[in-house]
C-alpha cells in the first residue's frame, strides 16, 4: 500500500524494521532488517541485512520473533519442568548457558542467559513486551496458513500449522 502510493509519485520506499529490544537500541546494538534500497544503517545497529524487494524486512522479522518466542516458550516449560521435579531452575540455566567450551553448548544463547535469572526471580521488566510476541507468533502463524493454501478455510485451520500438518486440509 505505502510502497505503490510512493513510487507512484516517483520516490522510493525504505522498509527496515528492527530485531532488537530496549536496551540494543539504547545500546546502538539492534539488527536491522532492511529491503528494497541498499541500507546504510550501520552507524544505528550493530549489523544491517539488505534482504531484497520491500516485505522481506517485515517478514524476517516475523521469522525471528517465532523463533525467538518458540525459544522462550521452551526455556519457559524447562524451567517450569525443572522446579517440579524438584531441580533447581538456576542450576539449569547453569547447566543450559555454560561457557567453559569452544562452541558454548548445543543449547547456550544469550537470550536464556539474560532472562532466565529474572524469570526464576518472578521478575518481568518489559524490554519487548509480551502483548507484542504474541502478536508476532500469531501473525507468523496464519501467514504460513495462507502460503500452505488455508485461505479460505476458517481460520481455526491454523491449527495444521501448529500440529505440524502441511495439509491443506483436502482429505
Amino acid at each position: 500500500m505505502f510502497l505503490q502510493a510512493i513510487t507512484e509519485k516517483g520516490g522510493r520506499f525504505l522498509e527496515a524494521p528492527v530485531s532488537g529490544s530496549k536496551k540494543p537500541a539504547e545500546d546502538g546494538q539492534l539488527i536491522i532488517l532492511a529491503a528494497e534500497v541498499t541500507p546504510a544503517f550501520d552507524v544505528l545497529g550493530k549489523k544491517s541485512f539488505f534482504l531484497g524487494p520491500v516485505g522481506n524486512g517485515a517478514r524476517m522479522k516475523l521469522v525471528v520473533n517465532m523463533i525467538m518466542g518458540s525459544m522462550m516458550n521452551a526455556l519457559s516449560e524447562g524451567l517450569a519442568l525443572a522446579g517440579s521435579a524438584g531441580l533447581n531452575q538456576q542450576t539449569l540455566l547453569d547447566v543450559m548457558v555454560e561457557r567453559t567450551t569452544i562452541d558454548h553448548g548445543a543449547i547456550a544463547n544469550p537470550m536464556f542467559k539474560l532472562k532466565g535469572p529474572a524469570m526464576i526471580k518472578g521478575s518481568y521488566p518489559p524490554a519487548f513486551p509480551l502483548k507484542h510476541q504474541q502478536k508476532d507468533m500469531r501473525l507468523a502463524a496464519f501467514k504460513k496458513a495462507r502460503g500452505l493454501g488455508l485461505g479460505d478455510q476458517d481460520f481455526s485451520a491454523v491449527y495444521q500449522v501448529l500440529k505440524g500438518t502441511e495439509s491443506s486440509g483436502e482429505q
